[in-house]
């Protein structure tokens, strides 16, 4: 009895081993498909909840990759290589990206234009649900637009997608670290400094994604 109780912890230790390393091992792959969003901001109007996905998958509000919003009024602020300010820069977690960061992938992104700030912080307007207007409302717009996302330039690990929102409608999106993260060129953003005409406010101007979908409950 007393040497099967041996055989008994002997074993429980090992499983509680392997256990450890299984984790260790989950943990490891999980860092390194763990990116983060960061935005920059080139145009006049505010950008509101920024969603991306592979276009590959079929696109969901609530299970796209969150990668924040841009307001002038507490957003930071980075320089060209022109000195001239451009807004965002800051970071949002999390997305899991499993795909291969050396080849081009397109994905479907989607933003809301914030293009009258007082109707939208409902200053001058009732305070309706987001969810419940289906098309412009509250002094924004959506809109979406699929988007190359450029493989890495060098061998060193990316962990950061960056997406560019130029004054033409265009985003770009890049793959950068901590380190090598950046705005677009000057030369590259004056390339996209065409404005667009009046009243419009990106290229692909689409319906609210999150009309009709039901909060979800709120837990304590």
């Amino acid at each position: 009895m007393k040497n099967f109780i041996c055989a008994l912890a002997v074993v429980s230790f090992l499983l509680g081993c392997i256990s450890k390393e299984d984790e260790a091992r989950r943990l490891e792959k999980l860092n390194e498909t763990t990116f983060t969003t960061t935005a920059y901001n080139y145009t006049k109007y505010d950008i509101f909840s920024i969603l991306y996905k592979d276009v590959s998958i079929p696109f969901d509000v609530e299970n796209a990759a969150n990668g924040g919003s841009v307001f002038f009024r507490n957003s930071g602020e980075t320089l060209l290589d022109n000195g001239q300010e451009v807004a965002g820069g800051g970071d949002t977690c999390c997305l899991i990206w499993n795909k291969a960061t050396d080849k081009p992938l397109k994905i479907k992104v989607v933003w809301s234009v914030i293009y009258d700030l007082d109707s939208f912080d409902g200053k001058l307007s009732d305070q309706r649900d987001i969810r419940s207007l289906k098309g412009r409302g509250r002094g924004s717009a959506w809109c979406e637009a699929i988007v190359d996302v450029q493989p890495a330039e060098s061998d060193i690990k990316v962990d950061k997608v960056i997406l560019h929102f130029l004054v033409d409608g265009t985003v770009k999106a890049t793959l950068a670290t901590f380190q090598t993260e950046k705005p677009l060129s000057s030369s590259l953003v004056e390339q996209h400094a065409a404005v667009l005409p009046e009243g419009q406010f990106c290229k692909n101007e689409i319906d609210n994604p999150f009309f009709g979908i039901p909060r979800t409950p709120h837990r304590e």
